[in-house]
């Protein structure tokens, strides 16, 4: 780690405005991701730990906090958020001081507070907790692979069950995790395959004690379980697929078995994953592998630059094979996911590309037919992703904090691709300048463009409030002290009925979707004493109105 003088200190103030911009930019936004910020508030809030869907306990058990805040709750879970954001921050500066020089480091920490990771501050939801919490085993993990200890490897696996118990997902890591202390400690004790077991099966065992210990604690059985219920595997892979659109097998006369399905889905989806994760940070995660390659066949102990690339390399791909997989399994089993990319449970890697990016001139060069070829595969990934991804992927907040605004902003996002692959043409030729070019300039400049661009398009979607927030503010005010499980809320979009829902904030709000224009019968609210409608719906049973307001009306059921 390099030092300064007390006077360079004053520098740390750059990360710290930036973030600071980055969180008054969001900090008016409206809810954004329905119904997850309904399931996370309710659960945060209201329900006993045994009882939540998901086992991300550590996040539920701080944003409970905000109960102490009663209407303002949502000021309270940014304000809670903007710590994460700064701890994420801080990780970072630490991870890059490792590496890099006291202003380079002050740089990463500042383009961090400038990326994509900051537009979750305004969510309630773990996401900028989990980006935290994963910087911070990143972290961990670095310092155990310095350390060369193999009990060390289990406060990694502490760490990484401390970030399942904020986010599950996290889960997804544990074999990058496992693979990386594996070869770090068989070549740290040249070539003894029992040292690198030992560090990782450590690594392994404090994961299950730390989440499965403090899960039973949290939550006794319930806090046992591994991720959370998406159904049966088994279920979902021999079922004949329903609800989907037609399959070229489909059409001729069959149905697409689970299975079919899932391979479709899992391959389509990987290759769209790789092409975005080359599109951000080609050259760093090409290189990424090169150095594991070359780390596999010499006999010397992996360098600390060298184990910041591995690390970064092994969760890339590892979990963007599992999210395909995810994304895969999830839509045969119902939920159709096969026109969305997740990047969300992976960027958190962000603010390491930016300094893996400044370390690509340590490292030689290829010869020019190897670097015409990773070139020529960035190039086409690039320009791949940036014309096919806005027309046949769903552009949606809860799938990533950095796409979004480059979709919508059509050509815009063509030429930034067409600037990234300029870019890389260059070093094809000029190694050494376009080393510099891309880890100082282009790297860094797409993420703030890409952070720039999604503010800008989530402020334009719910930074002023509409009809349906009113309705829910109002609803919580009038339907005061009624159950959550006595509402129902009737609307024609998810994002509408599930913001009201937000709003009114009490577990087990009922629901239905239906179309403008429907009236609803006494039997789809008999299990309600109040119903909240949205839009022209009108109702076939006797009720009172309670109020009402422009495109809303909570009535009373007189039974």
């Amino acid at each position: 780690m390099v030092t300064k003088s007390k006077f360079e200190y004053f520098w740390l103030i750059l990360p710290m405005a930036f973030a600071a911009w980055s969180i008054s930019r969001v900090w008016t936004v409206l809810p954004s991701i329905m119904g997850d910020e309904y399931v996370y508030t309710s659960a945060s809030k209201h329900l006993p730990f045994a009882e939540q869907y998901f086992s991300n306990y550590i996040f539920s058990w701080v944003m409970s906090a905000t109960n102490l805040c009663g209407t303002d709750f949502y000021v309270c879970t940014k304000s809670i958020n903007s710590v994460s954001f700064a701890l994420a921050i801080l990780f970072t500066f630490l991870i890059a001081s490792r590496y890099l020089t006291f202003g380079w480091s002050v740089f990463v920490a500042s383009v961090t507070a400038l990326s994509p990771i900051a537009i979750p501050v305004s969510y309630f939801m773990p996401e900028i907790m989990y980006f935290a919490a994963m910087t911070g085993v990143v972290l961990v993990a670095l310092w155990a692979a310095d350390k060369g200890k193999w009990q060390l490897w289990s406060l990694v696996g502490i760490s990484l069950g401390l970030a399942a118990l904020v986010k599950p997902h996290a889960i997804f890591m544990l074999p990058a995790f496992t693979i990386f202390a594996l070869v770090v400690s068989y070549k740290l004790n040249a070539g003894n395959w029992l040292a690198g077991l030992k560090a990782a099966g450590a690594a392994i065992l404090g994961f299950f004690v730390a989440k499965f210990g403090l899960g039973f604690l949290f939550a006794g059985t319930e806090g046992l379980k591994l991720f959370g219920g998406y159904g049966s595997p088994v279920d979902a892979l021999t079922s004949v697929v329903e609800n989907q659109a037609p399959t070229v097998s489909q059409e001729a006369g069959t149905q697409a078995t689970g299975l079919e399905l899932l391979l479709s889905v899992t391959f389509s989806h990987l290759a769209m994953h790789l092409a975005v994760v080359l599109l951000i940070a080609g050259l760093p995660l090409l290189l990424s592998l090169r150095v594991l390659l070359s780390v596999v066949k010499k006999a010397e102990p992996v360098g600390p630059v060298s184990s910041l690339f591995i690390l970064v390399g092994l969760i890339t791909f590892s979990i963007i094979s599992v999210v395909a997989v995810f994304e895969a399994y999830v839509t045969v089993g119902g939920d159709n996911h096969s026109d969305r990319l997740i990047l969300r449970y992976y960027e958190f890697l962000i603010p390491q590309f930016i300094v893996m990016g400044l370390l690509l001139p340590r490292f030689t060069d290829s010869k020019l037919i190897w670097r015409a070829l990773q070139g020529s595969l960035i190039i086409g990934a690039s320009l791949f992703f940036s014309i096919f991804y806005p027309t046949n992927f769903d552009q949606q907040y809860a799938d990533s904090s950095t796409l979004p605004g480059l979709a919508a902003s059509g050509g815009l996002f063509i030429a930034i691709a067409v600037a990234v692959s300029a870019a890389v043409l260059y070093w094809i030729f000029t190694p050494e300048e376009g080393n510099v070019i891309m880890g100082r300039f282009i790297i860094p400049l797409f993420l703030v463009v890409a952070l720039a661009l999604s503010q800008n398009n989530l402020i334009s979607i719910n930074g002023t409030q509409a009809y349906f927030d009113q309705a829910g503010w109002t609803s919580r005010d009038v339907l005061e002290g009624v159950p959550g499980d006595r509402i129902i809320v009737i609307g024609q979009t998810r994002t509408e009925v599930f913001t009201v829902k937000f709003w009114i904030d009490e577990p087990n709000i009922k629901e239905l979707l239906v179309l403008e224009g429907s009236v609803i019968p006494a039997g789809n609210v008999t299990e309600s004493d109040y119903v909240v409608t949205l839009g022209n719906i009108e109702v076939d049973f006797a009720h009172e109105v309670v109020t009402e307001g422009e495109g809303f009306k909570v009535i009373k059921i007189v039974r």
